[in-house]
């Protein structure tokens, strides 16, 4: 009878210590992995079906801690340029409003800036392409220009935020060329980088992101053994996480958790591909 219940629990864990020893071969030891990068999407005071907000005083106490161990943030060219492993990016992916309005005044407050990617044709309006209840609205222009003059960085995230992949030549030009031409005319400032929706992408769209006049463009995890300018990872924090993951994900060690905060990523974000097919 204890071995009715004893079996799956044995399954269940080898399989985890299988899993980890294939993120340690495939990735670890080609040091495939995020650099300091981290990416949020919705901040808010409570919690949502779906797993992709932050909880406003999860995200205070990310600040705290990377403000006690002497992490600043920087635009994206210097943190490109610099060794300096002190330096972070933090991503707002989509530029919800939740984000102008909780997420803002606490970066403020601990002298961060971060980068802002909206969705050009949804500025000022609702979600429509998450598989979760409830549609989120986006800043709105204003919004969006008060943070850039603060020191936000903002860069494209597409036009409609579809899988580009799956797009014609017509279409991605409108995703990433077009979305690109409305933030400039819109904001009065330079688009110079992209953020693929999904963090899905193939030769084809880096191509045209290339051709678009981007300098670069960010993923969210990557397989890839060399940088690529255009395919930088990202990591992505949840709901699910605490300090001990950013913590652990920046200095990379112990590496037994490094390796179980990073194949959780990895596997979040793999589900996280089904956004578009799948809609509540």
């Amino acid at each position: 009878m204890v071995l009715k219940y004893i079996l799956p629990v044995i399954f269940v864990f080898s399989l985890y210590i299988y899993g980890w020893f294939y993120w340690y071969l495939k990735f670890y030891r080609r040091k495939i992995y995020a650099s300091n990068i981290f990416s949020f999407h919705k901040i808010s005071k409570y919690p949502e079906f779906g797993g992709t907000t932050n909880l406003l005083f999860q995200f205070e106490n990310y600040l705290k801690f990377l403000k006690e161990n002497g992490f600043k943030t920087t635009t994206i060219d210097d943190f490109l340029e610099s060794k300096d492993d002190r330096k972070i990016l933090i991503f707002f992916d989509d530029a919800y409003e939740n984000v102008y309005r909780y997420a803002f005044p606490i970066m403020k407050k601990y002298s961060f800036t971060g980068v802002l990617s909206p969705v050009a044709g949804y500025i000022g309006k609702r979600n429509v392409w998450d598989a979760k209840t409830g549609k989120f609205k986006h800043m709105d222009l204003g919004m969006l220009k008060e943070m850039g003059d603060y020191g936000f960085e903002i860069i494209s995230h597409s036009f409609s935020h579809k899988d580009l992949r799956k797009l014609n030549n017509e279409k991605l030009d409108l995703e990433i060329l077009v979305s690109k031409e409305i933030l400039e005319k819109s904001l009065k400032r330079r688009i110079e980088y992209f953020l693929y929706p999904f963090g899905l992408t193939n030769e084809k769209v880096k191509r045209k992101v290339k051709e678009a006049g981007y300098k670069g463009a960010f993923t969210s995890y990557t397989d890839k053994e060399d940088f690529d300018i255009y395919e930088i990872p990202r990591n992505t924090l949840y709901i699910i996480d605490t300090n001990l993951t950013l913590k652990t994900l920046l200095f990379r060690k112990p590496l037994f958790l490094f390796g179980h905060f990073d194949m959780k990523g990895r596997v979040t974000n793999w589900f996280g591909r089904f956004s578009p097919i799948i809609k509540l």
